[in-house]
């Protein structure tokens, strides 16, 4: 709408009065004026996405009115580790803008524990632009328990065969039953955590390939148990528990079976080329080790220990001595010296297990008798705490003595 001044022509009857009307006349007509620009319209423009979407309007005050949607739809991952994709997807504008760069995605496992969280509920800011978010960028070995894959063994209580083994995060969450190992205990991960052995108690030991989920009974012998892998993944340590119980070495297929010594639930070192064991000799029962070919053979305690873990490094064995009164937990060099009392309480507590780098021992405890549950500390004792609760300790017809805990990195 414009408006503008209209222009009237006069009359009069006298020149004077027409002269003096025309030099009037001529300054109104240098003061008027010319059209006054149209006002700007401001134009709002709005899309609706179907939930849990979020939309954000942006108004513009050009006489182009433009439109911004942004549809931010998180999905949950499948993988075990939580992730939320958000979809960003603004139309382009003529100014620059950041496209966020979407977090990485992560990769499945075969195994079943998760812990992805519901996707959170979805709020609309006042702000009317779209802020970007720049995605954290992923560490290889995250420093938390949540870093690692811990599997134990649980006692189901209908009979004495009827074991199982549960696999969850390092911090206890996701925790989930590995449905095709029923009947399974003493399990131990592959140095590379791609490969899985355990004990069978119908029908002996039995490697399964965690990546095709396949698996395959290599010892058909109800008395193999502990089995533990070679630094090159292409051999097992296990004890034959018939009659005196022996250690053996077998190739990962079952094949090359042979004796090497006396003893029981072995672990064979990942660096400095021994086997850990238990066993009796002279009446002097505790912790020895071995090379693979049966030489440099030692006793390295007297205390009546078991259950011997080697550290990542070869340098340290943590296991477990009743030497204290009540079941502990100790560690000692590797060759026999600096012996260390780690756990100090009024119950029980054994198997240890070391995670992959070293930092932390987890192992079984019934917490001063309030419950077994797999427990976390430091490897010089420091930061107990329990991580998940289980019932692996309670058979009293074999106990937990017949268990074994196990880590690897999660994938």
């Amino acid at each position: 709408m414009q408006r503008e001044w209209n222009r009237f022509p006069l009359r009069a009857t006298t020149a004077g009065i027409m002269v003096s009307l025309l030099l009037v006349f001529g300054l109104l007509l240098a003061a008027c004026g010319g059209p006054t620009p149209a006002p700007r319209i401001v134009v709002v423009t709005a899309t609706f996405t179907s939930e849990p979407a979020v939309t954000v309007v942006t108004a513009t005050s050009t006489p182009a009115a433009r439109e911004v949607v942004v549809t931010a739809t998180p999905t949950p991952s499948p993988d075990m580790a939580p992730s939320l994709t958000p979809t960003d997807t603004p139309t382009p504008l003529p100014t620059n803008t950041d496209t966020p760069t979407p977090p990485p995605t992560a990769t499945s496992s075969p195994l079943p524990p998760t812990d992805t969280p519901p996707p959170p509920t979805a709020t609309n800011t006042a702000t009317p632009q779209a802020t970007n978010t720049t995605a954290p960028k992923p560490t290889a070995r995250p420093a938390s328990l949540k870093s690692y894959w811990v599997i134990y063994t649980a006692f189901e209580g209908k009979d004495r065969y009827d074991y199982s083994l549960w696999v969850m995060n390092g911090d206890g969450s996701g925790a989930a039953k590995v449905e095709t190992a029923g009947q399974a205990s003493e399990p131990a991960f592959s140095p590379d955590g791609k490969r899985l052995a355990f004990y069978h108690w119908t029908d002996g030991l039995y490697v399964w390939n965690l990546e095709n989920r396949g698996s395959g009974r290599i010892v058909d012998n109800t008395e193999a148990s502990f089995p533990t892998w070679s630094p090159d993944r292409t051999r097992l340590a296990y004890a034959n528990l018939y009659g005196q119980p022996w250690v053996h070495i077998a190739n990962a297929d079952g094949s090359g079976d042979r004796q090497l010594t006396p003893g029981l639930r072995p672990s064979w070192s990942q660096k400095g080329g021994f086997i850990a064991y238990d066993t009796c000799e002279n009446n002097k029962c505790g912790i020895f080790r071995i090379n693979p070919d049966g030489g440099n053979k030692r006793q390295l305690t007297e205390d009546g220990g078991g259950g011997a873990a080697v550290s990542p490094d070869g340098k340290k064995i943590a296991y477990w001595s009743q030497s204290d009164g009540d079941f502990e937990i100790y560690s000692l060099n590797a060759d026999g010296s600096g012996r260390r009392q780690l756990t100090k309480n009024k119950g029980n507590d054994a198997l240890p297990a070391w995670s992959p780098d070293g930092k932390v021992i987890f192992y079984l405890s019934d917490q001063n008798g309030q419950g077994w549950a797999v427990m976390a500390m430091n490897p010089d004792g420091s930061n107990q705490r329990m991580i998940v609760r289980t019932s692996a300790g309670d058979d009293p017809r074999r106990g937990w003595q017949y268990q074994r805990i196990a880590v690897t990195w999660r994938p």
